[in-house]
């Protein structure tokens, strides 16, 4: 079959592109900046103009971009989309209707509140890990890479930068409102609660809406607005900011690997970015412990993070999210934390047991290898277009 491929930056866009050509498909890529996700007349223009003049079976893109959808649907091909953000607002615009789409998503929770809306071409589909690109990357670690050995690690944004910290005029008695809710929230795993503690009433009171959506074409709430984009992104630095703090206090040798400000956190080693591609995974498998700190707006699905430590045969440390249930066993492919408490107790454990921690490393590691690759998730979503 032959796809056009729209590249931007997201992490898993290589593994998606090698994973087609691997099974044997051809691959032209479309790349233009799209400035308005949901309406942008020059970039629908473009790829309309371009699907006219060449035949494919579908255009593929991770994440979804309505302005493809619309593009696709005019030019009467295919569009296949696959999320690895959660949730994804472009999904709660009109687009999401059109007979042209095969939408995937990682969340299951998404998946069933889209059904639910009357979506028919969108399925589960959970996110994977590029073993074979991993094992050619760690074939050539060496000694020289000591530099990335950690007794524990995270590989992130620390988010300091967002929203809810630059909207000053919000009412105090709000504010209030919201801080407590996220304390409640950063104490709960396994229920995401935020967006159903959010009135209306609330959201009009904030300075402006949460985001910009285009006419009259959203057809989501304010809350899941405020939740995702306000609340989520500071939910995020205050929790991944504690944890840290926690760990660094008590574990001397933890690393973080993010271009965030962290003097707030001395004992802290800030290492900087890293290199999707070729650094880290060396972060991954020289690392004791790998924390995986999910964000809230992923309702119950299992994040990237997760997926590439365990391709690089590292130890994943992770809060709880409903779907590992269905894919992992606790203690033996991957370990997860209930609690902050629970957590600490967990690294000490683990610190001690290195016997143990390196066998739960590589049965992760063989499951993925097994049965999770990005190779075969792209295979399954060609089989629901006879691909």
């Amino acid at each position: 079959m032959r796809f056009l491929i729209y590249r931007w930056q997201a992490y898993n866009q290589t593994a998606l592109e090698d994973a087609l050509i691997q099974l044997g498909h051809e691959i032209d890529i479309f790349t233009c900046d799209i400035d308005n996700p949901e309406e942008d007349f020059n970039f629908e223009s473009k790829l309309f103009l371009y699907l006219s003049e060449n035949f494919y079976d579908a255009v593929i893109s991770i994440n979804y971009f309505p302005v493809i959808a619309k593009s696709c649907d005019k030019a009467g091909c295919k569009y296949i989309s696959w999320t690895c953000d959660s949730p994804m607002l472009t999904l709660y615009t009109k687009s999401v209707f059109l007979s042209c789409n095969y939408i995937f998503v990682f969340d299951k929770m998404v998946f069933y509140e889209f059904k639910a809306r009357g979506v028919k071409n969108l399925w589960y589909l959970p996110l994977a890990a590029d073993t074979m690109r991993n094992d050619l990357i760690l074939e050539d670690i060496s000694d020289e890479d000591s530099c990335y050995d950690a007794d524990v690690s995270f590989v992130g944004s620390l988010y300091e930068k967002n929203r809810y910290d630059e909207m000053v005029n919000m009412p105090d008695y709000i504010r209030g409102y919201f801080d407590a809710l996220m304390n409640v929230q950063m104490e709960i795993y396994g229920d995401n609660f935020l967006e159903r503690m959010i009135t209306d009433e609330i959201e009009e009171q904030l300075d402006g809406r949460a985001v910009t959506i285009s006419g009259n074409e959203f057809i989501g709430t304010p809350s899941l607005i405020v939740a995702n984009t306000t609340l989520g992104m500071k939910l995020a630095a205050l929790e991944r900011k504690k944890i840290l703090k926690m760990v660094s206090g008590k574990f001397t040798n933890t690393k973080v690997y993010t271009k965030s400000d962290t003097s707030d956190i001395p004992l802290l080693k800030n290492m900087g970015s890293v290199d999707y591609i070729y650094e880290m995974p060396k972060v991954f498998k020289k690392s004791k412990i790998n924390l995986n700190i999910t964000l809230r707006n992923i309702k119950s699905g299992i994040p990237l993070r997760i997926w590439d430590i365990l391709s690089c045969g590292g130890f994943v440390l992770t809060n709880f999210q409903p779907e590992l249930l269905d894919y992992f066993k606790q203690g033996e492919h991957l370990v997860w934390y209930e609690s902050h408490f629970d957590m600490m107790n967990k690294i000490s454990y683990y610190l001690e047991h290195n016997d143990e921690r390196e066998r739960i490393a590589q049965a992760g590691y063989q499951l993925v290898k097994d049965k999770h690759t990005v190779k075969q998730r792209v295979s399954e979503l060609l089989g629901y277009l006879g691909g």
